[in-house]
């Protein structure tokens, strides 16, 4: 009996061991669980961000879906190119993590994040934003992915 105990104390050990060596990525993300679900599992942050970023270019493809069939508004060209400016952006920082550049990664990251805010003001200024509000719903989903992404370069060794 004593032998199981000790084998269930050892295991839980490993498990809180494993935590403790950062297990978890996303544990000190500003947007915890979103940030979850984006790395797929991963406890590297190169592979977890690698997940997130394509898990965002994804989700800004499935944005401008979506912009694409609210109508006919400057804001949402503005958007519209703001999502390909990001696709284009989050691609890069893929090339960028493969060659391990962290500098240009993070660069690339923050473009991208700006493409959203840039979608944003555009909206707000025009004064749409309860025409499109659900688009706005996403765009900030999509910013929070991207500082979750910004998180998690901020790891890399």
């Amino acid at each position: 009996m004593a032998e199981k105990h000790m084998v269930l104390l050892f295991v839980a050990a490993a498990v809180l061991a494993g935590q403790a060596d950062g297990a978890d990525i996303c544990e000190k993300a500003e947007y915890m669980s979103l940030c979850r679900s984006s790395v797929k599992g991963a406890t590297e942050p190169a592979a977890g961000l690698q997940a997130a970023i394509e898990h965002l270019i994804l989700e800004t493809k499935h944005a401008k879906e979506s912009s694409m069939k609210l109508g006919a508004m400057k804001c949402l060209d503005v958007c519209k190119q703001n999502y390909d400016d990001a696709v284009t952006d989050l691609q890069k920082s893929v090339q960028y993590l493969t060659k391990n550049d962290k500098p240009s990664l993070k660069i690339s990251l923050s473009a991208a994040l700006t493409d959203y805010v840039t979608c944003d003001d555009a909206v707000m200024e025009s004064g749409n934003s309860k025409k499109v509000g659900d688009l706005m719903s996403v765009d900030v989903v999509l910013r929070h992915m991207a500082a979750n992404c910004l998180h998690l370069a901020s790891l890399l060794k």
